[in-house]
């Protein structure tokens, strides 16, 4: 670093981490006196959320992370961030898969944390249980053999939240989590070149970005070390940032920036990822210039060649648009639309999970922001449907779209995402999937009417034959042929369906393959 950092203006950093529907969010609502979880589609929060919170003259920065297993990414970037972790757990469901991860994030980035065990008022609370699932996980609580601080609390009768800001005010100041020893280390493990190290003064991180109507490229920071000023210039990767329009967290404009404190910034050049980090130097000419050389040494090293060369165009566009000849999976093709960055970053792996052996999902692009009339151009020419998460879709674009045939579907929830692309998956199952026979007969004799027509006169061995169903011709142990139903009789009686050890005639047309002893499949839907 270029010079000792002033750790006497810091504000804790104190990431929530847990389970979906643990109560996140509902516990930071009652801290902060809002209505955020109510406000989440499903009540289930999708992003992360940075907040303020002034409790007896002390600040302290939130950052609350949503539960569901595939925002792990925002999660552990939550953790990089923090200077403290509270892990929530729900008293009537204790320790989950989510609040497992949550606990390797807080190892693997050595943060100090509080367990907060909300839901204490439901029914089925069992606050002992959770005790005893922790100890097994090797968290040991106070008065329980550990030293973990613990505090139950129930957000919906707002108990227990006082005694959960003194216990985790108190936890901070007792162990030292204001200094900034935490920070630098992070800072080094990110950027290894010693003589830009010396050229940093202080820095912050990127959690999210989306694009903003009416603010552009907007990025979501914690600022991690050090002092600036709005009239200061910071850098993302080598890009001069200006700070004058930088806001808090709750869009009041900004005076100054100390370590933890969370800011929005508008206006970028460029699309930020999660994990960037904000570089900020007194002597911003000599930071500038170690950046320049730095990043150009990454550029050229990104540049060379590699081991397998990579594909070209027309080799991807045969993949998308290839049918596997052998299984004759679908592709289904997909534009996928996000709100931020992190969702997109989280979403798009998971599409995958989702083809079998007869579907392949397939995602085309992908972007932060609305859905464009560009996007529609590009799924017209690759046959794809567009996917807006958590983003709105003008009734401009709606318009073009309905109009050149394109499919939007919108979804605010990944519950709602992936319940659609399960039932795509199963829909496109089901036209490959062989259905059950209804019914079975034996071919006993064969009957040729004045108008050619081919009737075969059959016992039925197994269910029912019904008029409607789809004949497929057994011989031996081959396929022969399928069939419509031309006419199904008993004696002379024109009949809908016959039962198990009824005798019939089934006319099958004229030109029907069949013979004495073949064996009839009847099908209720037509089979491929």
């Amino acid at each position: 670093m270029a010079g000792s950092v002033d750790t006497k203006k810091r504000i804790p950093t104190v990431v929530v981490l847990g389970h979906v529907d643990h109560g996140k969010t509902t516990l930071l609502d009652a801290i902060r006196n809002t209505d955020v979880q109510k406000r989440e589609p499903m009540g289930i929060t999708q992003n992360i959320y940075i907040s303020e919170v002034e409790y007896k003259g002390k600040l302290v920065t939130f950052v609350d992370t949503p539960g569901h297993e595939v925002f792990s990414l925002m999660r552990a970037q939550g953790g990089k961030v923090a200077d403290l972790a509270l892990l929530i757990i729900a008293a009537d469901e204790g320790v989950q898969p989510q609040t497992k991860e949550s606990l390797d994030i807080i190892r693997r980035e050595e943060i100090k944390f509080m367990v907060v065990i909300t839901k204490t008022d439901v029914e089925g609370a069992n606050i002992d249980k959770v005790i005893s699932q922790l100890a097994q996980e090797g968290v040991y609580l106070e008065g329980y053999g550990g030293d973990i601080p613990y505090v139950a609390t129930s957000a919906v009768k707002k108990e227990g939240i006082d005694e959960l800001l003194d216990t985790m005010f108190l936890y901070i100041e007792v162990e030292g989590l204001l200094d900034d020893t935490l920070a630098m280390l992070r800072l080094e493990s990110s950027i290894t070149d010693k003589e830009l190290l010396k050229h940093i003064d202080g820095y912050g991180v990127v959690l999210d970005s989306k694009i903003d109507p009416h603010l552009g490229t907007t990025a979501f920071v914690i600022w991690r070390l050090g002092e600036a000023t709005i009239k200061d210039t910071v850098y993302l990767q080598d890009i001069p940032v200006r700070l004058t329009k930088a806001t808090d967290a709750n869009h009041k404009p900004l005076n100054e920036l100390i370590a933890g404190k969370a800011f929005i910034l508008p206006s970028l050049d460029i699309t930020p990822n999660p994990g960037d980090l904000l570089l900020f130097g007194k002597d911003s000419k000599k930071l500038a210039k170690q950046l320049e050389r730095y990043y150009k040494h990454l550029r050229l090293r990104s540049k060379e060649p590699k081991a397998e060369e990579p594909k070209q165009s027309e080799d991807i566009l045969d993949e998308i648009f290839a049918e596997d000849e052998e299984t004759k999976k679908q592709r289904v093709n997909l534009i996928i639309k996000c709100d931020v960055e992190a969702s997109r970053r989280s979403i798009i792996p998971t599409i995958k999970k989702f083809s079998n052996e007869y579907v392949e999902f397939n995602v085309i692009s992908s972007a932060v922001g609305e859905v464009a009339t560009s996007d529609i151009q590009t799924a017209k020419g690759f046959d794809a449907e567009i996917i807006g998460f958590r983003v709105p879709v003008s009734r401009k674009v709606l318009e073009i779209a309905k109009n050149e045939n394109i499919k939007i579907s919108r979804f605010d929830t990944v519950y709602q995402l992936y319940e659609y692309l399960s039932q795509i998956a199963e829909k496109i199952a089901q036209q490959f999937k062989e259905p059950e026979p209804i019914g079975r007969a034996r071919v006993l004799k064969i009957f040729v009417l004045s108008d050619k027509s081919i009737v075969a006169g059959s016992v039925v061995e197994e269910g029912v034959v019904k008029r409607s169903a789809k004949v497929r011709v057994i011989r031996g142990q081959e396929k022969v042929a399928e069939y419509d139903i031309v006419d199904l009789r008993r004696f002379k009686e024109r009949v809908s369906e016959v039962q198990k050890g009824m005798e019939c005639g089934i006319n099958l047309g004229k030109n029907a393959d069949i013979k004495e002893g073949d064996i009839l499949e009847f099908f209720s839907q037509n089979p491929l």
